[in-house]
């Protein structure tokens, strides 16, 4: 059993972290945070450096590698996202979803365009009213009209919309009683400035780019199908592991960015005549942010190795999600209690990184529904 990264995955992840330290430091991510717009230039360098083409076949323009490659990468460069753009939406559901569901035209046209930095990606998938009963909720329809779908309804929290070029849109195209309900929904990729298309910003607490959608009489091309008709929802699954072990690898930048603050501020922070990291109690809780921050990390690593193996990792990835969420979570609270008034504060990078932890109990799916689904992998009735 091999805990150790390759030296290739060192090489890459040390790059990613030095990409960072020169192209996004503290007060720059701060600036980026406030105004909620990433830097153009930022992302660009960043895409030229190949690595929003991590985990893309190189006959597309991709860098190769798995999703161990790119969990290294997401987690790296999380702590610098609002300053780099939206890389995971895009690695993820662009980068993921059209390699294993896009047509061979879709891959060629799409890949190499967002490997370059020239598109960037939005899922818009979750109702009003839905939430994880995104079947149950689904009410945004796509009707045939000649060569052309015509799509109609509405989302919420589509992350990155604002940002992104195209949206995945998830639309039902046969009514809800007709067959398994699973059945039925269909992928379309819709340019964001399309005709009919509207975007709202909702203010959240983490002060990202998330939005409701609207959808009137949008029309799109049969081109613009990903996969299979009536079977989007199945593409989906298909998508599930990477999106789960990505958003833990997220929560785990933000927590090892925050123990680094942490660490560094404690040492410098003078009171009762010395650094304050001479206290046991602040020596405990960084203690227990690095024990926190390293559990999750053997979790999503596990879950990242398995899924690029291709062996069944649901509950494992869901698994690492909620843990990751959890423990990051927790470790950044540590570390506002550490910094005391400071981290309180809205421009102390720890406090940004709460913020953003904070989410990701909630999403893609709430912790609670994570057990849900890991209590029936372990032989348990189906609770909901």
């Amino acid at each position: 059993m091999d805990f150790m990264l390759t030296d290739e995955q060192q090489m890459l992840q040390d790059s990613v972290r030095s990409f960072v330290r020169r192209e996004c430091p503290p007060d720059v991510v701060a600036a980026c945070a406030k105004a909620g717009e990433h830097r153009e230039d930022t992302w660009h360098k960043f895409a030229a450096a190949g690595w929003l083409g991590v985990g893309i076949d190189p006959a597309y323009g991709g860098s190769g590698g798995n999703i161990v490659d790119s969990t290294l990468v997401v987690e790296a460069a999380s702590p610098a996202g609002d300053a780099i753009g939206p890389l995971f939406p895009t690695m993820c559901f662009g980068g993921h979803l059209l390699a294993t569901a896009g047509s061979e035209e879709q891959k060629k046209t799409l890949l190499p365009e967002l490997v370059a930095g020239r598109r960037r990606f939005a899922l818009s998938l979750t109702e009003p009213g839905g939430g994880t009963d995104v079947l149950g909720a689904m009410r945004t329809t796509a009707a045939p009209d000649g060569d052309d779908w015509v799509i109609n309804g509405g989302k919420i929290f589509t992350s990155a919309a604002r940002s992104a070029h195209h949206l995945i849109v998830a639309a039902r195209t046969r009514p809800i009683g007709e067959g398994k309900k699973a059945g039925g929904v269909t992928l379309f990729l819709v340019d964001t400035d399309a005709a009919g298309v509207s975007i709202d910003p909702i203010e959240v607490l983490s002060g990202e780019d998330t939005n409701i959608v609207g959808y009137d009489a949008v029309r799109v091309g049969s081109d613009r199908v990903i996969g299979e008709v009536d079977r989007g929802f199945y593409h989906l699954i298909d998508m599930l592991n990477h999106e789960r072990i990505g958003t833990a690898a997220l929560c785990l930048g933000w927590a090892q960015a925050a123990l680094d603050e942490v660490i560094a501020y404690a040492g410098q922070r003078q009171a009762f005549g010395g650094a304050i990291n001479r206290f046991q109690s602040v020596q405990h809780s960084v203690a227990r942010m690095h024990l926190l921050i390293e559990q999750a990390r053997l979790m999503v690593y596990r879950a990242a190795w398995l899924q690029s193996q291709a062996r069944p990792c649901g509950p494992e990835a869901t698994a690492a999600k909620a843990v990751a969420a959890e423990n990051c979570f927790t470790a950044c609270d540590l570390g506002m209690q550490v910094m005391g008034g400071i981290g309180y504060t809205t421009e102390c990078g720890v406090n940004r990184y709460w913020r953003r932890t904070r989410l990701y109990r909630l999403a893609p799916i709430a912790n609670e529904m994570a057990l849900n689904f890991i209590a029936e992998s372990l032989g348990m009735p189906r609770s909901f």
